[in-house]
């Protein structure tokens, strides 16, 4: 290719944005970056000799507008493909003996996902049978399979994410965590005699219910500059040392950050 760069550096400066707004408003935000990179890679490589700034854009044009069609018929067969198997799945509700046995960790995380998956799910948990779903929504047997199926992915992808230790387990006999004993917020001694700067925070912890949901929340704590886990279960308040300068917030902030909610005392 015998291009000259002073050319190709004019018209990717005059025709990058339209190019880009161009894919956008075809394929969406999230993926057209990706096609007008790879669009402009092929046609800079495989370019003919030109020296006119015109000639140059309506190639560059041409190119992304193609790659851009293909982009969207891989997107419908991807779809297509999709919808084939999900029409093949049994449209079966879960087995009433598998519901109690459950994580019951996964409830909290439901806020976190999309609006479309969340509504699935809370259909799913509420036993409401799928043809009564899929009419409320508006949507075929089909569609509804498919969307439940999205949505159990991004739900098990956001356990493994926030719980790792127990991620998919169906076996772990999880029990809501007591709220039966008082929450307190003062200094308190521990077994460990803490230094005059030290402070003892003693808070509840809302959303644990595994081994799983502990360890996620005391990684999170542990790695919280001045904070220190003295204890921390399900069926008790969580207990931390604070030093060096860490308060309240920087608790807040680890536990809220591995996807459970502190639970503080007005005191």
């Amino acid at each position: 290719m015998s291009l000259s760069p002073t050319l190709l550096e004019a018209t990717l400066a005059a025709q990058g944005e339209p190019l880009l707004a161009y894919v956008r408003q075809r394929l969406g935000p999230d993926v057209a970056e990706d096609v007008v990179q790879d669009a402009l890679l092929k046609a800079v490589e495989g370019a003919p000799a030109m020296d006119d700034e015109a000639d140059l854009a309506r190639w560059l044009w041409r190119v992304v507008r193609n790659a851009t069609i293909d982009a969207h018929r891989r997107r419908e067969a991807a779809g297509r493909r999709e919808t084939a198997w999900a029409d093949e799945q049994p449209d079966a509700e879960m087995p009433p003996e598998e519901a109690p046995r459950l994580c019951a960790c996964y409830r909290p995380l439901l806020d976190g996902l999309a609006p479309e998956a969340t509504e699935v799910l809370r259909a799913d948990l509420g036993g409401e049978p799928a043809t009564e779903v899929a009419d409320r929504l508006g949507v075929t047997p089909g569609t509804l399979r498919v969307r439940r199926h999205r949505a159990r992915a991004a739900l098990r992808q956001r356990l493994d994410d926030v719980c790792r230790a127990c991620a998919g387990c169906l076996d772990c006999s999880c029990d809501a965590p007591s709220t039966d004993s008082p929450v307190s917020l003062s200094p308190t001694p521990m077994h460990n005699t803490p230094s005059p700067t030290d402070d003892t925070l003693r808070f509840g912890i809302e959303g644990m219910t595994c081994g799983g949901c502990i360890a996620s929340v005391t990684r999170a704590l542990e790695r919280t500059p001045g904070v220190t886990v003295e204890q921390l279960t399900l069926d008790g308040p969580a207990v931390v040392r604070l030093s060096d300068g860490a308060d309240r917030e920087a608790v807040r902030g680890a536990v809220e950050g591995a996807g459970f909610r502190p639970v503080f005392d007005a005191a």
